[in-house]
């Protein structure tokens, strides 16, 4: 068990087994002749400074591996901010839209499996950035 709560644990159990020592009328609840409760709110506020406990800023997940090749279909470097890989797939699906490729039968069939795969993949990351913002 963690040594925190270990000495909080013993603290609460002090509390309740012995209250003589404790003045309910809260002047003085840190007293001097508990030593252990006075250890125990140093080393919590301790903890709580402490560069482990930091939560000033929110930690950000990471962008799982699995999505790099995403990022690779759309054209941009592997966790690039979502607003700059929506303008580079806006612009991809521009250029190989069906539409614009419908010169042959196989120009159209190219035009419209990369235009699924960047879809999907568009998809993948957008899944992934909603994700993150809870």
């Amino acid at each position: 068990m963690d040594p925190i709560i270990e000495r909080f644990n013993r603290l609460v159990k002090s509390m309740f087994v012995d209250t003589s020592d404790i003045d309910f009328n809260y002047n003085n609840f840190s007293g001097s002749d508990n030593n252990d409760y006075a250890e125990a709110w140093e080393e919590l506020n301790d903890f709580l400074s402490s560069p482990e406990y930091d939560q000033t800023t929110p930690s950000v997940p990471k962008t799982p591996e699995i999505l790099r090749q995403d990022f690779n279909n759309i054209g941009v470097p592997f966790d690039s901010d979502f607003s700059v890989t929506k303008e580079a797939y806006k612009n991809l699906l521009k250029r190989h839209h069906p539409d614009k490729n419908n010169t042959t039968t196989q120009s159209m069939k190219s035009a419209t499996e990369k235009t699924k795969n960047l879809n999907i993949s568009f998809q993948k990351i957008k899944a992934w950035e909603l994700a993150k913002k809870g």
